[in-house]
């Protein structure tokens, strides 16, 4: 398997173009500087002081989706050219899972996690060019009849240190695109303030695996495998 880079950021997918609109692929700016907006950047927590908390057990969280988002990083090579990341992302995000924190055998502490499911509605996915949007709906990742993305775990722990606040590791759950469910591992960062939980990770993954072929255009452009694929997700204790 590829190796996993640790950054920012669930959900994936790539540029393509139709046919019929040669003349405005080969004109448009496919370019993406990724800018972190105000709202974006409420669910980081690096500036957070990492702290020790106190044992709880089986609690409930709910991922917030106004504050969550998933998205895919494509890296798309022109005939003769640099090497453009394109980015598409989406807010249809929806999910949970449950946590508690106590003493182990394994380290200082540990996170137990449960019943992780996140759906992300990935037919909602958007890039700065709509035509690219729609040919990845209907041409390549086929979102319109495949909209879900989902990615589950049953139970895993997490080794805590001291009882931190945060935690740092590569977790490995099942995702499931276009109906085909593959072990995929997540490197990810998690921190738990007050009650909610900002989590940051992301993976690679190679569109074949999933059962379609990262687009190309002859003579013109491709899309390379892997496609990076982030999360940002911020979580609500919910009891």
């Amino acid at each position: 398997m590829r190796k996993i880079y640790i950054s920012l950021f669930l959900v994936f997918i790539f540029c393509a173009q139709n046919e019929v609109v040669e003349e405005t692929i080969n004109t448009e700016s496919t370019i993406i500087e990724p800018k972190a907006t105000n709202e974006e950047s409420s669910t980081t927590s690096t500036t957070l002081e990492i702290v020790q908390l106190e044992s709880f057990e089986n609690v409930e969280f709910i991922v917030l989706k106004e504050k969550s988002v998933v998205g895919y990083l494509a890296p798309k090579q022109f005939l003769n050219s640099g090497l453009d990341i394109v980015e598409g992302t989406t807010r249809e995000i929806i999910g949970g899972f449950t946590l508690t924190l106590s003493e182990c055998d394994q380290a200082d502490s540990c996170l137990y996690l449960e019943d992780l499911q996140i759906k992300a509605d990935i037919s909602t996915l958007k890039s700065n060019n709509i035509i690219r949007d729609q040919a990845i709906n209907n041409q390549w990742l086929q979102s319109t009849l495949f909209p879900e993305a989902i990615f589950t775990i049953d139970e895993l722990v997490l080794p805590n240190k001291d009882f931190d606040s945060k935690v740092e590791d590569t977790i490995v759950g099942k995702l499931t695109i276009r109906e085909i469910e593959l072990d995929t591992p997540f490197s990810i960062s998690a921190y738990l303030d007050d009650n909610q939980i900002f989590i940051s990770g992301i993976t690679e993954i190679d569109t074949t695996w999933f059962g379609f072929d990262a687009p190309t255009k002859f003579n013109a452009w491709e899309v390379l495998n892997p496609i990076g694929i982030k999360v940002e997700l911020v979580a609500k204790r919910n009891n």
